[in-house]
């Protein structure tokens, strides 16, 4: 398991998957400060610089960038896990390790681990920039490290959580489909707009849905609600870990 560990790390480390996980993340967090603080400026929307300059200005300003994000290390984990299907290296590595389980284990640590410091990362980038870009456009950010630190660290928690969720999501569509565009497209737009329209059409069934529980703790949900969005996803990671493990297991790797 160490080993495929380590295998996977130096995989990720290349410059082309660091340009697409952490240059990738970083960007859109960046470009999500800067509309949101423009358009607070502006007066057009529906944050205010005031609200900006709460304690709690920064956390709700990326809330909607933390689950992007997450999609985002959905497709990277999708591609990547699928990828080995598809050029042959699996099959390779299961000559090496027939152990499959461990090798499973080992590859899926080091992508989910991965792909959420990239996402952490990104979100200590757009926490940099906006500190920097803030006071030159009126929000006062002195209060989200004081008395609003414990809220920005709890952001950070919940950009960690919810890349985590989204990871696992994609490996266990990459492990079903073998394929990394079929993956990350079918990972993508059940997490955009199938889930959503099934929300819609059942409003009950919305709340047991799995990428609406990563919603709910994007946002810090409070009290209950965040409780049962924890145990949810929890149980749902836990279903998908053991429905891996038993395709991965059994299913023949031609390639």
């Amino acid at each position: 398991m160490l080993r495929a560990f380590r295998h996977e790390l130096l995989k990720l480390r290349r410059p082309t998957m660091l340009l697409g996980s952490f240059g990738i993340m970083a960007a859109m967090a960046l470009i999500g400060v800067v509309i949101t603080i423009t358009r607070a400026g502006s007066g057009n929307a529906d944050v205010s610089l005031a609200s900006l300059s709460q304690p709690d200005g920064f956390a709700a300003m990326m809330q909607r960038g933390t689950e992007m994000l997450g999609i985002v290390a959905l497709g990277v984990v999708a591609v990547v896990v699928a990828q080995d299907y598809s050029t042959g290296m699996l099959r390779s590595m299961l000559m090496r390790q027939p152990r499959r389980l461990h090798l499973l284990a080992g590859k899926l640590a080091a992508d989910l681990l991965y792909t959420t410091a990239a996402a952490v990362v990104a979100l200590g980038v757009a926490f940099v920039a906006a500190l920097a870009i803030g006071p030159a456009k009126g929000v006062d950010t002195s209060q989200w490290l004081h008395s609003g630190l414990l809220t920005t660290a709890a952001q950070f928690g919940a950009e960690a959580l919810v890349a985590l969720g989204f990871g696992i999501f994609g490996a266990v569509l990459a492990i079903v489909f073998r394929n990394p565009a079929t993956a990350a497209i079918v990972g993508i737009a059940w997490s955009l707009p199938v889930e959503g329209l099934l929300g819609r059409v059942w409003s009950s069934l919305e709340q047991w849905l799995p990428v609406h529980q990563l919603s709910v703790i994007a946002a810090r949900g409070q009290g209950a609600t965040l409780s049962t969005a924890l145990l949810l996803a929890a149980a749902f990671a836990a279903a998908a870990a053991v429905a891996s493990a038993t395709i991965f297991r059994r299913a023949d790797v031609l390639a």
